[in-house]
């Protein structure tokens, strides 16, 4: 695992984010879904949300949920691409800050309010830069460019790194990626069934998310 600065350690242990297995990636072109969104994947056991910057009003999102369920679920902002959001991002409460790549400051900002960073990167320099930012994770991103087989690679010669592919993980390829090496994996409009989510279908939504959590807390998908 890689360390955080000594003088900023976060709060939140980078553990509770590993033990989630999955994190949804919530990205819409409204609030009002994204909560929908996040309340369903709450509902079926999911204990960590990403909300991404992209979607409007995001931060009432982030305080709507906290409001509803205080510190049982750990939610992060994502898509933080600069460190003007990075700030308004920790003061509004998120656990996690998220990036599609390498963000200065973000880091830091992210542990000195107790928060972890995952930070986005690709190639082994992008890598080695994460490292040395002192990131909590690694976002591989995306990682269906290069597939399990890429992650493989990397998880090879960066031992000590948390890696968390995301963008193309479905739940019939997420069991590839825990074999080549993730520590999590994100999820995002693949973690719910498409019709069901038009339909909003509740119940079939939350069976269908409950049944994906439990295959893939199995010790053969490590």
């Amino acid at each position: 695992m890689i360390r955080p600065h000594d003088d900023a350690l976060p709060s939140l242990p980078v553990q509770t984010l590993v033990a989630a297995r999955v994190v949804p990636v919530l990205r819409y072109n409204d609030a009002a879904t994204a909560a929908y969104a996040a309340e369903v994947a709450i509902s079926a056991g999911c204990r960590v949300i990403e909300l991404t910057w992209t979607t409007p009003g995001v931060l009432d999102v982030l305080a709507a949920l906290r409001d509803a369920h205080g510190q049982a679920i750990k939610v992060g902002v994502g898509t933080v691409l600069d460190a003007a959001q990075a700030n308004d991002a920790v003061k509004a409460g998120a656990d996690f800050l998220v990036s599609p790549g390498l963000v200065p400051d973000m880091v830091d900002i992210a542990h000195a309010a107790g928060a972890l960073a995952l930070v986005g990167a690709f190639t082994p320099s992008e890598v080695l830069l994460a490292r040395q930012m002192k990131a909590d994770i690694v976002k591989v991103f995306p990682a269906d460019s290069g597939g399990p087989g890429h992650l493989k690679a990397l998880a090879s010669v960066f031992p000590d790194v948390l890696f968390c592919p995301t963008g193309g993980v479905t739940a019939q390829n997420a069991p590839a990626y825990f074999a080549a090496g993730a520590a999590l994996v994100g999820l995002g409009s693949n973690l719910y069934d498409k019709a069901a989510f038009a339909a909003k279908d509740t119940a079939a939504l939350v069976a269908q998310i409950e049944a994906l959590l439990v295959a893939l807390s199995s010790p053969t998908h490590t």
